[in-house]
């Protein structure tokens, strides 16, 4: 089946329902991820931002610390279409009990209703808003750090682009995991035989975002467009592939793009996985959350001595 921009209003919400009704890896959740989120204090606080109030779940680990504490600010995947689950906020507690950090779990906008670049505004003013509030969250604004995975990783990367640009603020760090980063290849052209992942699965997403196929080429959509003075000076760099996902290519080429524009860049391949691994808990997810959660830690330190 293939998507073209000519599509109703009415057809791309039909897409959009399909795409939400079923997964292609459905996630594990254990016992002892559940007691990692029942550990820490989880709570739903509204964001203002320019699109709307942006529901944001709050995870804070347990115990007392000692001056204001890190933050992560995270964003999940789903193509920018399908929507958050619990099992995003349960990476995000495991993030918190390992870092100390306050965890900011943003449910943004969904395309279709909301294409490019309406949650991607809505992230964006979310990341300011932990800025403009450090004093009253009791974070450090220095050590604020945002990530995601998927389409949660375009987000991440399109909103250092953005802070660069606008001076407003500069996160400390930027994880990256098995990110898209390109909308202008055709999916075609991306298929690895041995992932889950379809053609005209990622045609309906970039279709549904995009909206229109002059924003493909838009660097906030498909980084890699980026020119090289865009990149100088972006925050150092965390970035996950799976070694069969079809989305590895863009992932490689960003992370060369950005060593090539002298920022401070970890790269990991994880040969044998697919796309969504680390969230879903399959095979390998466990030694790629232990370095995600290490990156950060280790960030945070830097950034405190």
């Amino acid at each position: 089946m293939t998507y073209d921009f000519s599509m109703s209003a009415e057809a791309r919400l039909t897409v959009a329902e399909e795409l939400r009704g079923g997964t292609l890896m459905p996630p594990i959740i254990t016992e002892e991820m559940e007691a990692d989120l029942a550990a820490c204090t989880v709570a739903e606080i509204a964001v203002p931002t320019r699109v709307g109030p942006s529901r944001v779940i709050k995870v804070t680990p347990p115990g007392g610390h000692a001056g204001p504490r890190p933050v992560f600010v995270n964003f999940h995947g789903g193509g920018f279409v399908r929507g958050y689950h619990p099992r995003d906020t349960i990476f995000c507690a495991q993030v918190a009990l390992a870092t100390g950090a306050l965890v900011l779990d943003v449910d943004y906008r969904l395309a279709p209703e909301h294409p490019f670049p309406t949650g991607l505004t809505e992230c964006h003013d979310v990341v300011a808003w932990a800025f403009d509030q450090a004093a009253a969250l009791d974070i450090d604004p220095d050590r604020i750090a945002i990530g995601g995975h998927s389409a949660g990783g375009n987000f991440a990367t399109a909103i250092c682009l953005m802070a660069q640009e606008s001076g407003a603020f500069r996160v400390c760090g930027q994880m990256l995991d098995y990110p898209f980063l390109d909308g202008v290849t055709p999916a075609a052209q991306k298929l690895d035989p041995r992932s889950v992942m379809p053609a005209w699965r990622m045609e309906a997403f970039n279709v549904l975002y995009a909206s229109t196929p002059e924003n493909l080429t838009n660097p906030l959509l498909s980084p890699v467009m980026a020119l090289p003075e865009a990149l100088e000076g972006l925050p150092p760099a965390l970035i996950l592939i799976a070694g069969l996902d079809p989305l590895r290519f863009e992932a490689q080429r960003y992370a060369g793009q950005l060593i090539a524009a002298g920022v401070d860049v970890d790269v990991r391949q994880f040969a044998d996985c697919d796309h969504g691994w680390v969230v879903t808990a399959r095979p390998g997810y466990r030694e790629a959350r232990a370095l995600i959660f290490g990156w950060l830690d280790a960030l945070f330190t830097r950034k405190n001595d």
